[in-house]
């Protein structure tokens, strides 16, 4: 904002039915003779954070969250990340620094967050960007987790030419977001992105300040998409620098499919 054992239940979850024992029901009695003893230690519910899964860049567009044997049976939960060129071509992925897992203090926190990071190209008012999409996967196959939350921050920039707001906006195609007024607006949509309020403070945010930040909520999700754009126009023609914001830590619930009815 851990370890996934620490955390595990086997409680069940309100959206689901998960399969429980039932001591003076002798057909469900007979039914469990037949499971393999091994099963009874399989957990059916975890509650975890990207914190704790290991993480590989796999190139500047690729990456991957894994939980290994998440739920004692052997079998991983992953979130992969994939990003592609969005909108016009003023901006650039960077294909040193995107997806970079950083665990530097950004947001007011030093937790280990996803590095999204581009390149300006030229500094017209066309908001170029990135789409990267995030997939929970169980065992290989899509599979969906509840109560997931995670944190897009630093989103700042010089204030661009539109008179829209500071440079660097975010969109969602899934989740609402809570964040300071005094420096964001917006509703984290295309038509209307979160950015710097044109009133800020400043145009850039300190790494040990929330001000930037949007905390993101889903109730559920099995992928959903972030656009990350760029409009770079009010700064001087000399002054390129690359446009960064940081994403996490994720936390969720997940359900074992073995567990569901």
């Amino acid at each position: 904002m851990k370890d996934n054992d620490a955390m595990v239940s086997t409680n069940a979850v309100s959206r689901r039915t998960v399969v429980q024992a039932a001591a003076w029901s002798l057909p469900v009695i007979a039914a469990a003779a037949t499971i393999p003893m091994a099963a009874a230690s399989v957990n059916c519910v975890a509650t975890v954070s990207s914190a704790t899964a290991s993480y590989a860049k796999l190139s500047a567009t690729s990456a991957v969250f894994t939980w290994t044997n998440i739920f004692g049976d052997g079998k991983d939960l992953t979130l992969t990340l994939v990003s592609v060129p969005n909108g016009a071509t003023n901006m650039t992925i960077n294909q040193t620094n995107n997806f970079i897992l950083d665990p530097a203090m950004q947001g007011g926190e030093a937790q280990p967050s996803v590095r999204l990071s581009m390149d300006t190209v030229d500094l017209r008012n066309i908001a170029g960007g990135q789409r990267v999409t995030f997939s929970f996967a169980f065992d290989g196959a899509p599979t969906t987790v509840d109560a997931l939350s995670y944190t897009i921050k630093d989103i700042d920039g010089v204030q661009a030419l539109d008179g829209l707001g500071g440079a660097e906006r975010v969109y969602l195609s899934e989740g609402t977001g809570t964040y300071n007024s005094d420096w964001i607006r917006g509703q984290g949509t295309g038509a209307n992105p979160w950015r710097p309020f044109t009133g800020a403070p400043n145009s850039e945010v300190i790494p040990s300040s929330g001000a930037g930040n949007v905390a993101v909520s889903l109730p559920q999700a099995s992928a959903f998409s972030l656009t990350f754009v760029a409009n770079n126009s009010g700064r001087s023609i000399n002054d390129r620098p690359n446009q960064n914001i940081w994403v996490g830590p994720f936390s969720f619930t997940a359900v074992n499919p073995a567990c569901v009815l």
